[in-house]
């Protein structure tokens, strides 16, 4: 199976499903406050940056991003989330 095939349409909309495993708030808000910290007022490289789940919060907190990702979906969800 392509990555394509397994990183679709589908599988963009189910990646931020709330609550699931490292990615619950818990977790999740802790890593993004600590590697905001680590930035220490430099850039993030985020490979396979998915929806953005980490990388947006890092922004927000005034963290520029620089991402790769080979999904087209996972960008079109990454980029309407950087949009809100």
């Amino acid at each position: 199976m392509r990555q394509d095939e397994i990183w679709d349409d589908d599988a963009a909309q189910r990646y931020d499903t709330p609550g699931v495993g490292m990615f619950a708030p818990e977790v999740l808000d802790p890593t993004v406050e600590r590697l905001a910290e680590l930035a220490e007022g430099g850039r993030a490289l985020e490979f396979a940056i998915g929806t953005g789940r980490v990388a947006v919060p890092l922004a927000r907190r005034g963290v520029p991003v620089i991402g790769v990702e080979l999904s087209r979906p996972m960008l079109d969800q990454l980029r309407a989330k950087a949009d809100e």
